[in-house]
């Protein structure tokens, strides 16, 4: 299961990558974010439901001008596609946590969501001290 999950993420993974190489390693510290977890949990929640419904304004709608030329409508109607075939549509939110980020500059929210089909990590990473998405990706949960 884990080779189709590679699969269909790998689209949206690349372009991420794009995005997230840049800026410094993360150092030990308090994590920080500038956004409540009700408020992270919004965009989340957001976004997957403009997943289900194919809405690329919606879906972007938080995002900072580098990650929408990194991931653009074309590429999301693409990983839509795919990504509903494997797993379904979102259904719902099940936990929200702050964790770190790779960049130094960035804080990571991770949300476990339930999708029809499978259980899987939706990962928005921000800058501390702002609330448009640098990063985006998602991994199977386990």
């Amino acid at each position: 299961m884990n080779t189709k999950f590679t699969t269909l993420f790998i689209l949206l993974i690349i372009a991420v990558l794009v995005t997230a190489c840049g800026g410094a390693p993360a150092s030990a510290g308090e994590v920080t974010s500038a956004l409540t977890e009700a408020e992270a949990i919004a965009i989340a929640e957001n976004a997957l439901n403009a997943l289900n419904t194919g809405d690329y304004a919606a879906w972007s709608r938080d995002w900072d001008d580098d990650l929408k030329g990194a991931i653009n409508e074309e590429a999301f109607l693409q990983y839509r596609e795919q990504a509903l075939g494997q797993v379904g549509q979102f259904q719902s939110i099940l936990s929200a946590e702050m964790a770190p980020s790779p960049r130094a500059d960035s804080v990571r929210w991770v949300f476990t969501c339930q999708f029809e089909k499978a259980k899987i990590r939706f990962i928005m990473a921000f800058p501390k001290d702002g609330k448009l998405a640098n990063t985006v990706m998602t991994e199977p949960a386990e």
